[in-house]
């Protein structure tokens, strides 16, 4: 990574993370429902800043910096906050993977929008699942069989509200674009467009 790309990150991740622990209290508050800017505001930059730099890895890494770091910074051991954090980091690899598919750069227009919107599908989905698990092993099978048809509402709403922060990234990316052809462009050339200009 260059320093362009561990600044992206870097203040991806930052904006992630204090967009969760400042705004996502409130806002769950006004709609009782859990997990509103975690998801949306985690989507939509994860869907920025792949198209922005174009490499896998980086949305990665950014999913595990901001789920670890509002797992330390809430300062608890409890481990359902744990289940839920690896499930945010999990959606973030799991988006990374599919946006990053051999072929995929090539789809353009309905059907680039189509695909990334089954990517925050996919990922949202994947981003379920250690919260699941963590029910199973506490509930027991017994209870967790009478718990499920209870959070099946609950999980349908967390991915719609995946597929609302890809939705809206998919609304900015018009503006990022010439922004993600300056950061795609290696040093030495760009150090070669400045000179050309000047």
């Amino acid at each position: 990574m260059d320093t362009r790309e561990i600044a992206l990150v870097s203040v991806f991740s930052a904006v992630w993370i204090a967009a969760q622990i400042y705004l996502s209290p409130i806002i769950g508050q006004i709609t009782q429902i859990h997990g509103v800017i975690q998801r949306v505001v985690g989507w939509l930059l994860m869907l920025t800043l792949a198209e922005l730099v174009g490499k896998f890895g980086r949305v990665s890494i950014m999913a595990a910096v901001a789920a670890l770091a509002t797992r330390i910074i809430r300062r608890s051991a409890s481990l359902y906050i744990w289940a839920v954090g690896l499930g945010y980091a999990l959606g973030g690899l799991t988006f990374d993977l599919l946006f990053f598919v051999p072929r995929v750069s090539r789809l353009q227009g309905k059907t680039r929008k189509a695909y990334l919107l089954t990517i925050s599908l996919v990922s949202g989905v994947v981003a379920v699942i250690p919260y699941v698990f963590f029910q199973l092993f506490t509930l027991l099978p017994p209870a967790f069989i009478i718990w499920i048809p209870t959070y099946i509402p609950n999980a349908v709403i967390e991915v719609a509200l995946n597929l609302l922060g890809t939705l809206t990234g998919l609304s900015t990316l018009p503006l990022i674009t010439p922004w993600s052809t300056k950061i795609r462009q290696p040093k030495t050339s760009q150090r070669q467009t400045q000179n050309e200009d000047s």
